[in-house]
């Protein structure tokens, strides 16, 4: 069983390195984020001690994990799902032996791990040019608690995208609706900022959906930010937004098939 799915993220990774005229924009796209993200920070802080609670060293390690993050968690190929239902290429993987669900897993893993090390090396070339210093934790339990919080935050993301790929099943115009619902994703999440720096109010709406879970708060269990009490809280929100969405995949998924499969006769 697991063979199916290696050779799937094997042939995802080779897939990978064959465009990669999109991959370097995709990663030009992202290191003009960090650069400007780094000196917008450090002009903000130059000559304070601190802004908004955040040491200098925080809040250049939250722009240098923001950078992580969108390369390891806010990284997808599920949009792909859309122009499969449209073109109804679907068919071919309904009648395979495997996993529609599990086959897009490996292509989201492939895109990440290529992703992945392209900003890992990309953020040793700026913190060695920039000799930016950053924070790293005190704690031995922070590491793992920061490791959970980084695959609770992969899977919601995963599921969220997955979820709105299958607006495809209901309209052709779906690309245009996903691409916002991204941007208004990363923005709830702490991709461009960290979302305590807003009014309460505001904080308090954002925390009534999944998004800040993907960004902000493994960021802030990185930075020690959060007592265990308020990790632990995050960590079982991150399980209860995954089994609720995960649900979701499965009644909208099936409900989807019925209509696809009503204009595939």
């Amino acid at each position: 069983m697991l063979k199916k799915y290696r050779l799937a993220y094997s042939l995802a990774w080779q897939r990978e390195l064959e465009y990669r005229s999109t991959f370097l924009m995709e990663r030009v796209r992202s290191l003009t984020l960090l650069v400007s993200f780094y000196f917008l920070w450090t002009t903000l802080l130059a000559g304070r001690a601190s802004f908004l609670q955040y040491s200098l060293s925080q809040i250049l390690t939250y722009a240098f994990g923001m950078h992580l993050l969108r390369a390891l968690v806010l990284s997808s190929r599920s949009w792909e799902v859309i122009s499969e239902i449209n073109s109804g290429r679907l068919s071919a993987y309904l009648l395979r032996p495997i996993s529609h669900l599990g086959y897009w897993i490996t292509q989201d893993l492939a895109d990440k791990t290529m992703n992945l090390i392209s900003a890992v090396l990309e953020i040793l070339v700026l913190v060695t040019v920039l000799r930016a210093m950053l924070y790293l934790p005190h704690r031995l339990v922070t590491y793992l608690a920061f490791g959970l919080a980084i695959l609770g935050a992969m899977t919601i993301y995963f599921l969220l995208s997955y979820l709105a790929s299958a607006a495809g099943f209901w309209t052709s115009e779906s690309g245009g609706p996903r691409f916002c619902f991204e941007l208004f994703l990363e923005f709830t999440a702490g991709a461009f900022f960290p979302i305590d720096i807003l009014p309460r109010t505001i904080q308090a709406l954002f925390y009534a959906l999944p998004s800040p879970y993907l960004v902000f708060f493994p960021l802030n269990v990185w930075l020690e930010r959060l007592p265990p009490q308020a990790i632990v809280q995050g960590l079982a929100m991150q399980v209860v937004w995954v089994a609720a969405l995960a649900w979701l995949v499965k009644v909208v998924w099936r409900r989807g098939l019925r209509l696809y499969g009503a204009e595939g006769g």
